[in-house]
């Protein structure tokens, strides 16, 4: 096999859409939102992608509308650079750099940036190194140090700053503390309030400022919302409105100030009406809100999810369009990632209790498959709720299989196997059999083998290991049914097919580990210990391999596919090991670690994650095969992975190969050439393609062509007046020229176009009737010229004859009026 060395891995989706506040551009028809290393822009009115600006290396922590243009935007990014760019088109206008601290080796990151409009310099949010709180500081724009106004700021708050729209002071949380001041003062001169409670651990979440009041708002992890008001005093004014019961997550002002939008772990969006304490909801949002914003127009209102979704909400509290990104797991060190031919995208865990199926390229979800059945259930101030969680799947031609846990310390656990058929009619998967604790315990891994065109007469098998130290062969098996009811015996007999256990086994008293199912479904590898077990289709002892030199106990294994489909490749906490299943013995090995193990089944490929930031793709069979790939560190350790198919016969195995971060984000090895062409192509995309035309555009086509042949100018068919004229004086050396005054007859008339030289012909046989003895002919030849009308002479151009008998009389006629006004070309200096 030949892989390309060129290759680098790269974020091809997934990255977080809620991990920083978006905003709206200044006529509300776009909201840009910070994506990893890029900003991403969306349509108000469709949801779709409008363009993505990705001229930042590093992750973007900041997108906000420019002051000084609101038509454009600022968007920062950790290291310090700003670019003041276009959302209609993704144009860069101008680069900022911040300046950056280093200590010991060891950058400063920023971590906010804020361009109020009333304020005349910028602020960013800056974290030094080994620091858990974060530094607020003023800069000026052409990167020079700037002025600490706060010291400490509270991070990873979705509000920690803000500043009131007149420019008169800003506002800081850190733990139960609520910096004010104004800038161009000193830090020791902004003042400090607690909050209320702050002996009992309460804390301030997130700050805001009115619109334009001199007043702010503030959050507290008991719910609360505090007003605070008089903010020149020394003891302001609070009044506190109180309808969450777990902490506050963000909070933002309407444009005119008169309602306060808040929201927290309850997923449901507070309207409050200000200062009567009225309030309006939006139930049922999904997951836990973390972020909100408000359109310049008042329209609309930006939600953003635990679950990296975004909702725009109408003023009249109607979700009205949502924006999907790769759902991310909460709490569970486990993953899911498979590859789905049907559909071309890929299988990983959702919401809580959730499938979701996810296309990478279209950056986009299809669908998602609710496994659990069940209402997500949000926390309690004390906390205790544990939802359904799906824990393993395997999925294999039309079969989905799912195993679902919960457990909440003092009940349970319950542990549900569900098999899922595709239903080809409903286009979904529909629930076949469902067997409640199918093990004394947790399950530990899932397999599912499909038969397809390797063997004759195959059937899929499903296998299962578990906490009861056992593991349990699965597989489909028909069914006589008979209808109850007196029309009994009326009815003929309903066959049905359901999973049933077909058999199990265990090995000396070891929990059993990973598991894996040969190519042609003949072996079943299920580890126990240190020993990996080989067992037949019956569930009948083989062998058990042990490596003498390694006690440690198996963490990974895999069959191999193709010509490599007799060998086992296990993984232990040190070493990589790959057995020959014919002959019992070791072929090869490797002292690593490997995270995470994953074999092609379209080609013999085999790649293996290591702790030390490494990627091994190798084919079991040849261990010159072995090729090392470096790995970003941010991504360790990896979670899943898997290969999607060949799209040729010679695609590489690596550029095939993806896999998922420790944050959750999809990554594969592409051409960084190819991904930035792609980039660029992907910026291009122009405003009007995503947006609904209005009515009266709607009638009006994109391209318009007409069918009217319109007469060609007489310069295009003619070509340049006077060309080849130029062309024969610039070739001829000037030392050869004839005298000057034989040039310009001949020159000039070039330049004249055959309608310049017929009205002239006219007033130049006027001019020399009065010398010319042959007065009646020339009169005759002027009056036929002077006559002609204007709208008759396109179509006496039409007759070559008249033009050539036009053009010679118009030189005659040139020779004997314009012949003085050229004398001095011949006159001696």
């Amino acid at each position: 096999m030949t892989y390309k060395s060129h290759l680098t891995p790269r974020c091809r989706t997934g990255a977080s859409l809620v991990k920083h506040k978006g905003t709206f551009s200044y006529d509300s028809k776009l909201f840009l939102v910070p994506s990893g290393t890029s900003v991403k822009v969306y349509s108000c009115a469709t949801g779709e992608r409008a363009g993505t600006f990705s001229e930042h290396n590093t992750e973007v922590v900041a997108v906000v509308r420019n002051p000084e243009n609101l038509v454009q935007v600022l968007s920062c990014s950790d290291d310090g650079v700003v670019y003041k760019w276009d959302p209609s088109d993704g144009s860069v206008l101008k680069k900022h750099e911040i300046s950056i601290h280093v200590e010991d080796g060891k950058e400063s990151k920023v971590r906010g940036f804020y361009a109020p409009p009333s304020f005349s310099s910028w602020f960013v949010l800056r974290q030094e190194p080994d620091a858990s709180h974060g530094t607020l500081e003023s800069v000026s724009r052409d990167g020079a140090e700037g002025q600490v106004l706060v010291e400490k700021v509270t991070l990873g708050s979705s509000s920690p700053v803000a500043f009131s729209s007149e420019g008169g002071f800003y506002a800081a949380i850190y733990k139960a503390k609520l910096f004010i001041g104004t800038t161009g003062l000193p830090s020791q001169s902004a003042s400090m309030f607690r909050a209320m409670g702050h002996k009992k651990g309460v804390k301030f979440c997130c700050v805001t400022c009115h619109p334009s009041e001199p007043s702010l708002a503030t959050g507290d992890s008991l719910g609360r919302i505090t007003i605070w008001q008089g903010l020149k005093e020394t003891n302001p004014v609070r009044t506190i409105h109180h309808w969450h019961t777990l902490p506050v997550c963000d909070l933002a002002y309407t444009v005119s100030g008169s309602f306060l939008l808040s929201g927290g772990g309850e997923c449901v969006l507070v309207k409050w009406s200000l200062p009567s304490g009225g309030k309006q909801f939006v139930p049922r949002m999904g997951l836990p809100i973390c972020h909100i914003a408000t359109s310049p127009d008042a329209t609309l209102i930006l939600t953003a999810h635990a679950d990296n979704c975004l909702r725009l909400v109408s003023s009249q509290m109607n979700v009205v369009q949502q924006v999907q990104g790769l759902a991310l797991s909460q709490g569970s060190a486990r993953e899911l990632l498979f590859h789905d031919p049907r559909s071309s995208a890929l299988l990983l865990r959702g919401l809580p209790g959730h499938l979701q199926f996810y296309q990478p390229h279209e950056d986009k979800q299809l669908f998602c498959l609710d496994v659990v059945g069940q209402n997500y259930m949000t926390q309690e101030r004390e906390g205790g709720i544990v939802n359904t969680e799906v824990v393993l799947a395997a999925l294999a031609d039309d079969w989905l299989v799912t195993v679902e846990h919960w457990a909440d310390g003092s009940l349970g656990p319950e542990t549900r196997l569900k098999f899922w058929r595709f239903d080809h009619v409903l286009q979904n998967f529909v629930l076949d059999t469902s067997v409640y604790a199918p093990h004394n315990g947790p399950l530990k891994d899932l397999q599912l083998y499909n038969p397809g065109s390797k063997s004759s007469g195959g059937t899929f098998l499903a296998l299962t290991t578990g906490d009861d130290r056992k593991f349990r062969l699965w597989a489909p098996q028909d069914e006589v049914a008979v209808p109850d009811g007196p029309a009994a015996a009326l009815q003929s007999q309903v066959h049905v097919s359901s999973w049933n256990c077909i058999g199990s086994g265990s090995f000396r008293g070891f929990v059993a580990g990973k598991g894996s199912i040969s190519q042609d479904g003949s072996l079943l590898a299920v580890g126990f210990g240190r020993s990996a077990t080989l067992w037949s289709e019956d569930c009948a002892l083989r062998a058990a391999l042990a490596h003498p030199q390694c006690p440690s106990s198996i963490t990974e294994l895999c069959f191999g596919q193709g010509a490599s489909s007799h060998l086992l490749t296990t993984c232990t906490e040190v070493k990589l090991i790959v057995w020959d299943i014919i002959c019992l013995t070791v072929l090869w090995e490797l002292e690593c670690t490997v995270t995470c193990l994953v074999a092609d089944v379209s080609t013999e490929a085999v790649a293996a994650f290591c702790s030390n930031n490494s990627m091994l793709l190798f084919e079991p069979r040849i261990k010159d095969s072995v090729q090392t790939n470096d790995v970003p560190a941010e991504c360790q350790p990896v979670r899943a992975a898997t290969f999607l198919p060949s799209g040729s016969d010679s695609g590489d195995a690596l550029q095939r190969l993806c896999f998922l971060s420790k944050e959750q984000e999809l990554y594969s090895w592409v051409d960084d050439t190819k991904e930035k062409e792609a980039t660029k192509a992907h910026q291009s995309l122009k405003l009007e393609s995503v947006v609904p035309p209005t009515p009266f555009g709607a009638l009006v086509a994109q391209e318009t062509r007409s069918a009217v042949a319109t007469e060609a100018p007489e310069q295009h068919r003619l070509g340049l007046s006077g060309f080849r004229e130029v062309r024969q004086l610039l070739d001829v050396a000037s030392h050869t020229l004839p005298p000057m005054t034989s040039l310009y007859e001949n020159l000039l008339s070039a330049f004249l176009s055959n309608k310049e030289q017929r009205k002239r012909l006219g007033t130049k046989h006027k001019e020399a009737t009065a010398s010319d003895d042959d007065e009646a002919m020339s009169q005759d030849e002027s009056d036929s010229d002077v006559g002609m009308d204007v709208d008759q002479e396109p179509r006496e151009c039409k007759a070559l004859d008249t033009n050539k008998t036009a053009q010679d009389s118009s030189i005659d006629s040139i020779k004997l009026a314009k012949a003085k006004h050229f004398a001095w070309l011949t006159k001696k200096r």
